[in-house]
């Protein structure tokens, strides 16, 4: 996978922890990588580990966050990939806003039923689903 710089690996964790807050305060039980050992971390899908796993009654979201660099990465393609084939919920792909036309792109490349999630992370905000 692509090494994301100092920079955007703080954005990447920012947004994470954005998104677990704005999911706790909806109601939803959250599990999440990268968050320095203050919740569970979710379980490995086809060996990858999404960023957050939610839970609020049936319902399950996994999500995962790119950032520029690894966006579009082999990788993070292939986990989305097995995310979307394996899972029983809703699969998205977090992305700072100025990455939504190249989700887009990876969404539809792949066929998927991704949903896209703009992140304006500094402003503590997820907007709507794309």
């Amino acid at each position: 996978m692509s090494k994301r710089d100092l920079v955007e690996e703080s954005l990447h964790y920012l947004m994470i922890n954005v998104l677990v807050d704005k999911l706790e305060k909806d109601g939803f039980t959250v599990r999440a990588d990268h968050v320095g050992g203050l919740r569970d971390r979710p379980e490995s899908i086809e060996g990858y580990v999404p960023d957050i796993e939610a839970k609020r009654g049936a319902e399950v979201q996994l999500i995962e966050v790119e950032t520029e660099s690894t966006l579009d990465s082999e990788e993070a393609c292939e986990q989305l990939a097995k995310l979307t084939s394996a899972s029983r919920g809703k699969v998205y792909l977090a992305v700072p806003h100025d990455c939504l036309d190249r989700a887009r792109g990876v969404r539809d490349d792949l066929k998927a039923g991704i949903v896209i999630l703009p992140c304006y992370p500094f402003a503590r905000y997820v907007g709507m689903p794309k």
